[in-house]
């Protein structure tokens, strides 16, 4: 999962890899240049071979063979993508923050990827079999995938990878494979991995962009020296790069999918905030914009020569509380602020109505999302009864971190600062540069703050996990320290539970529990916001926010 800062900029639960989804598909349109579209600038391509979900159904093996060296492809130039975060590591095993997993979604692929509706396709595997216990899991790999250098990808490059991922120290998404026991390799082409329990989202899991393949043993060169120039099996190789800024690719001419990439090459550059973002697009000097403040959204769908892409996302902007300070271990006190938090005022104000009301930290467009779950919701008298039944009635001062850049979250903070004032609460909002906000809520030098989530892979267990196991989610419930055993309980219960009806039950228990404890209050749920020029299509977009370039044209 990955966290985000000024719009999906911090480290994304999202916005990077796989997507998350067997929900509500989003659903992929043509669009002429003006009109807002859901996640595609162009109808999708398909890939060769079957589907799978994300439980332990199984999917036959597929037999198509990829083309080693694109025949057709290129001449469609170079494309120009602004964001406002450049990569600081190329290591996809350890990382998740946004910035790195634009980049490495064109260099490096996994077994499975999520398509713009969410749904979960084989790519170099071709499909997978599951044992009737649901504890091993047979992936056969498609014939003919090279990694750029011309070395073919074999099964030992899998074994490699999904093992380095999982024991890497410290990996903040090794909590994925935590419950793969072995990996190994049957012959060149045919991956077994055996679990130590059934393991419902072990599909979505291998989907995600952690989870991709390098070769075997990084070729024999120490990890510092092979992610600084590194070897993928993806669309596009690196030409060069600057850590935190400009990274320049070119089209992968040994590409297995045969004609693609359409692009020559493309040229990610780093602009330091949304407004400048927009002002390029429109300037001509790019082609496409990572993200869009709120208040340009209408500008921009009114514009004939741009596209906008306005869709559903795995994603929730959410306050969180850090319950190492005094204040906010007091569940009382945390309920009270979350009583005060007018969720329609904030999307209303904030995000110009882009963004819809939070009832859960699980979005709507997300498997398992239950709009039914109680929450603490807008009541100035319900947060006045839970300020009084705490150790704080009399008020105190706090604060409210958030990044200078990101406009919506720092109205959001302004709008809570007024808010509080009806329990004695008096808010000084520290907003401060990207670098300095993520040092400061990494290190927990904050009382309160807005973030986002998204969820990577088309399962909530990642997000489920991320944000309640203290101990195995890999960040202290996202650097809250919330702790509740119970709801651990229920995580680790949904994660070996196969029967969908069951895992449905076990989350609703967990949302109802989030909501009641309030270690972070979900306000809004911001959909996918990007533009680009007309003149760019085969744009996608899938509803974790991630980006693959194969399939994109300039004209």
């Amino acid at each position: 999962m990955s966290q985000n800062i000024s719009r999906r900029q911090l480290l994304r639960f999202g916005a990077g890899s796989a997507g998350l989804m067997i929900i509500t598909p989003i659903i992929a349109a043509c669009s002429t240049p003006s009109t807002p579209i859901a996640a595609s600038s162009t109808p999708s391509t398909s890939t060769a071979g079957g589907s799978a979900g994300s439980s332990g159904a199984s999917s036959a093996p597929g037999s198509a063979t990829a083309t080693a060296t694109a025949a057709t492809g290129g001449g469609s130039g170079t494309l120009k993508y602004a964001r406002t975060t450049g990569p600081t590591s190329l290591d996809p095993h350890n990382t998740i923050a946004s910035g790195d997993v634009y980049t490495l979604n064109q260099i490096f692929e996994p077994l499975y990827v999520t398509d713009v509706k969410g749904e979960l396709k084989p790519h170099l595997a071709t499909g997978h079999t599951v044992s009737a216990d649901g504890k091993t899991y047979t992936f056969t790999l498609r014939k003919g995938v090279t990694f750029s250098d011309g070395s073919p990808l074999t099964a030992k490059d899998v074994v490699y990878s999904l093992l380095r991922s999982r024991d890497f120290p410290k990996s903040p998404l090794g909590f994925l494979d935590s419950a793969i026991k072995t990996v190994t390799a049957k012959d060149d082409l045919t991956v077994v991995v055996v679990l130590k329990q059934p393991w419902a989202p072990l599909i979505s899991d291998i989907s995600a962009f952690s989870n991709s393949i390098v070769p075997d043993k990084l070729q024999g060169k120490t990890a510092a020296a092979f992610f600084q120039a590194p070897i993928g099996t993806g669309p596009f190789t690196l030409t060069s790069w600057t850590k935190g800024g400009t990274v320049v690719l070119a089209r992968n001419t040994r590409y297995w999918q045969s004609g693609l990439p359409y692009l020559d090459g493309v040229e990610f550059s780093i602009v330091s905030d949304d407004n400048q973002l927009v002002q390029q697009l429109q300037g001509s000097q790019v082609d496409v914009i990572d993200s869009v403040p709120p208040a340009n959204v209408a500008d921009i769908k009114s514009n004939s020569a741009l596209t906008l892409i306005n869709a559903p996302q795995w994603s929730v902007d959410l306050l969180l509380f850090n319950e190492k300070v005094a204040h906010f271990a007091d569940r009382h006190v945390r309920r009270a602020i979350s009583h005060l938090v007018n969720r329609k005022q904030i999307s209303q104000a904030a995000t110009f109505g882009t963004a819809q009301p939070a009832d859960s930290f699980f979005p709507p467009s997300m498997q398992y999302y239950d709009g039914t779950v109680t929450v603490a919701g807008y009541d100035v008298d319900a947060a006045k009864a839970e300020i009084a039944q705490s150790k704080f009635a009399q008020g105190f001062s706090t604060e409210i971190l958030v990044p200078s850049s990101d406009q919506a979250w720092n109205q959001t903070a302004q709008i809570l600062q007024e808010a509080l004032k009806a329990i004695n609460i008096t808010v000084k909002i520290r907003s401060i540069e990207t670098a300095a906000y993520k040092k400061a809520f990494f290190g927990f030098d904050y009382e309160i703050a807005i973030n986002n989530a998204i969820n990577d892979i088309s399962d909530p267990d990642e997000m489920a996990s991320f944000q309640i196991d203290d101990v195995n989610g890999g960040s202290t419930s996202f650097w809250t320290g919330y702790h509740n055993p119970a709801a651990i309980k229920l995580v680790t219960q949904a994660e070996a539970e196969l029967d969908d009806s069951k895992r449905k039950a076990l989350y609703k228990q967990i949302q109802q529990i989030v909501a009641d404890d309030v270690p972070y209050v979900p306000m809004t749920y911001p959909p996918v916001l990007k533009a680009l020029r007309a003149t760019v299509t085969g744009f996608e977009v899938n509803p974790s926010g991630a980006v693959r370039l194969e399939n994109v044209k300039r004209s």
